[in-house]
């Protein structure tokens, strides 16, 4: 028998039979290893392991057959032979001293670790119901604690225990850090706590969201971070929704409506579909459809092409969908802001395929990148900035396509604010989206490091374009600013030729009856007399004595009462 093969045969159960040890009804019991007044050995009959938290005890952590090892103090070589006569097999194969000794330490580790969190964890979920500022932190975002496995550190454990193998384990894990003045630094103080868990559903590592920092310090992991959120899928699972962050799972994880429907996992940011997500992805025989529900800012759909582009690659059958999270919002927002928790559902049923295409997809199959619009799609030769429509610019790098969207401002020539979308014109990427002033060089350092980064292109080349750019909307500006300046008004001047034809045409016998004709020929027809006096008004405006003066006076002359009158 081979020794993992023990340890399954083998169950803690039958061990303690064997020593005639017999647990209470919460899987303890006093230590064998130690004197012992008060039940101190935990037994994890799920594990297979036992721990004891006294801090008079040597004993530790262990599985089955470390555990025959300390009741028999014989070699490791002698416990497993003991262990294999208990699962009533045959001898198994021996290992060199030097594997049996790294195996045991690796083994003996990992089972150490797992009760040191999963104790530790088991005080965070106690105090989470007792701590008010945590409890209402979850009711802001509309979580019920109550629904998940979720804790709070309030950073007291190591000085509440009494057991210094439990606080050596928590410093040993990350739990702890010990300062050289005295006293330790508390990882994920005033935090929740969520867990991380494993293949075998074991709680591997933890994840900490800070209640007081929203901003620069929100998150903690555990250094070596592993085990994913809520756990690996069920190996049955055959539409997976995945989502940004933890939180986000929490969300969509308390509605039943679609946990019946869809299996979950959490991403740990945008940059965090680590090796373990992908391999436990992989791993499902029968999925069917990946459906990514990340938030709706550039760097969640940067994150899902990204991640679509990879999963796409390793698993070409599977289907992969998108959730249009409305701008600016994730899917914890979103509940927070709608009274009816079925608008998750309804996103999620509002799903579309994602497409690898830049171009504009079918209506039945949306594409993730924007649909270009008509000036887009006729895109300008390489290096030039088309400026027909003021509101829209855009300039083509030759690789990229940059559209200026709001086009810019006239005024203000000290900064230059523009909002861009900076597309690939050949990879199947979404595009970047940033806001910034182009005069401000940390704003220009972050833009091109977010090309570079998300287009996958040389930062140099991202340098350049910007810079190319940036001086054609300079001169585009230009042109504009001169094109509004005032003009000198300039005077019609007739020509030699039209002043003889003038002169001849009033020189000519009733001049008034055939301007009137002339003015009836144009398109104003009846009216005779008062179209001959508009226009003589109108033509009489410029000399020193307009006809408007002869018409006032002859009004005025004609009003009763007047001495003229």
């Amino acid at each position: 028998m081979e020794i993992p093969e023990i340890k399954r045969q083998l169950p803690i159960g039958q061990v303690l039979e064997h020593y005639g040890l017999k647990p209470d009804k919460h899987d303890r019991l006093l230590c064998p290893f130690h004197p012992d007044k008060t039940p101190s050995l935990q037994i994890y009959p799920k594990t297979n392991t036992f721990c004891c938290f006294s801090s008079n005890c040597t004993a530790g952590t262990g599985d089955v057959i470390q555990f025959i090892e300390r009741m028999e103090k014989c070699s490791k070589h002698e416990a497993l032979v003991k262990a294999t006569a208990l699962c009533g097999g045959s001898s198994i194969p021996l290992p060199s001293a030097t594997t049996e000794s790294k195996l045991f330490i690796e083994v003996g580790d990992e089972l150490e670790k797992q009760a040191v969190l999963g104790k530790a964890f088991s005080h965070f979920k106690r105090a989470l119901p007792l701590t008010k500022k945590a409890v209402e932190y979850l009711q802001v975002r509309g979580i019920d604690p109550q629904q998940h496995e979720i804790g709070y550190n309030s950073g007291g454990l190591h000085g509440d225990s009494k057991n210094h193998h439990l606080v050596a384990g928590m410093e040993k894990y990350g739990l702890l850090k010990h300062r050289p003045a005295g006293g330790y630094n508390v990882w994920a103080k005033d935090c929740v706590i969520f867990p991380l868990r494993n293949s075998e559903h074991k709680v591997v590592s933890l994840y900490g969201r800070s209640l007081t920092n929203d901003s620069d310090q929100r998150h903690f992991y555990l250094t070596g971070r592993e085990g994913l959120y809520p756990g690996y899928p069920k190996a049955d699972t055959t539409r997976l929704v995945l989502v940004e962050s933890i939180i986000d799972a929490v969300t969509i994880g308390q509605q039943h409506e679609l946990t019946i429907q869809y299996e979950l996992l959490a991403l740990y940011g945008t940059n965090g579909l680590t090796d373990e997500h992908l391999q436990a992805i992989v791993s499902l025989k029968h999925l069917q459809e990946i459906i990514f529900m990340l938030n709706g800012d550039d760097p969640g759909r940067a994150a899902t092409a990204r991640h679509a582009a990879t999963l796409h690659t390793l698993l070409p059958q599977v289907t992969l969908t998108v959730v249009a999270v409305p701008e600016g919002e994730d899917v914890n927002s979103l509940l927070q802001t709608h009274d009816n928790p079925r608008v998750l559902a309804e996103l999620i049923a509002g799903r579309t395929a994602f497409s690898f295409s830049i171009e504009p997809s079918s209506p039945s199959t949306v594409s993730e990148q924007p649909k270009p619009s008509t000036a887009t799609a006729a895109a300008p030769a390489a290096g030039k900035l088309v400026t027909a429509n003021p509101e829209l610019l855009i300039y083509d790098s030759g690789e990229l396509l940059i559209t200026v969207l709001g086009g810019i401002k006239l005024t203000g020539l000290d900064r230059m604010r523009v909002t861009l979308k900076v597309e690939h014109k050949a990879r199947p990427v979404l595009p970047v989206r940033h806001h910034l002033d182009l005069y401000n060089h940390p704003h220009t350092e972050q833009l091109v490091s977010k090309i570079a980064e998300s287009l996958d292109i040389p930062t140099q080349q991202a340098t350049q374009t910007i810079a190319a750019l940036t001086g054609e909307l300079e001169h585009y500006r230009a042109r504009r600013m001169e094109s509004l300046q005032p003009r000198a008004e300039e005077r019609v001047q007739l020509s030699p030729a039209e002043r003889q034809a003038a002169i001849q045409y009033l020189k000519q016998a009733n001049l008034l009856e055939r301007t009137g004709e002339d003015i009836g020929r144009s398109g104003i027809v009846g009216e005779e007399t008062n179209r001959l006096i508009a226009w003589l008004v109108y033509s009489s405006r410029s000399c020193p004595f307009p006809c408007t003066c002869f018409f006032w006076g002859r009004a005025a002359r004609a009003r009763p009462g007047s001495r003229n009158g």
